[in-house]
């Protein structure tokens, strides 16, 4: 401890590291703004049987578990044409939910190439009942409550995720 009390130098770089270390570990990842990743997504909804029916929405991706997880809990809203796309690795049998939830919502289930397996429209917020769409399942789309009504959006459509796939950058 001596050589601490004598070469300041040395103090410094000790408590460089530790202050370095600190933020490393503790900040968030995109603290510093040089993140390399994605938020969002484009997703093109379409009609198979009338290509003058299309919706274009920007979904932010929860392809972990935990950001499954968490969903679009605790938002008071969303954007117009935004959204979420929960993205499973393996075909599943997702539940969700709408606890903590504080908008509606429009919840479209999907298998891996688009196809929309079932629609649930006007979800009420906050509700603990538990929805699925059974087994297959690859991707779920939530967006806006009154949308599905609105373009009349049914089975007949799909969703296009070429953006979703064709990305380079991980998504956060």
């Amino acid at each position: 401890m001596n050589l601490f009390k004598k070469n300041n130098h040395i103090r410094y770089l000790v408590i460089t590291f530790f202050f370095v270390s600190f933020i490393f570990l503790f900040l968030p990842k995109n603290a510093f703004g040089t993140e390399n990743c994605k938020h969002y997504t484009t997703i093109v909804l379409e009609n198979r049987f009338d290509e003058s029916q299309r919706l274009v929405v920007q979904a932010e991706v929860a392809d972990e578990p935990d950001e499954r997880a968490l969903g679009l809990m605790n938002r008071k809203k969303i954007a117009k044409n935004k959204g979420m796309l929960f993205v499973y690795n393996n075909p599943s049998a997702p539940q969700f939910w709408m606890k903590n939830t504080f908008i509606s919502l429009d919840i479209l289930f999907t298998d891996y190439t688009g196809q929309i397996i079932q629609i649930f429209e006007n979800v009420p917020k906050m509700s603990e009942k538990k929805i699925t769409a059974g087994d297959g399942v690859s991707f779920v789309l939530e967006i806006n409550s009154g949308i599905v009504e609105k373009f009349k959006i049914d089975l007949n459509w799909t969703l296009n995720f070429s953006d979703f796939f064709k990305s380079l950058k991980p998504f956060c």
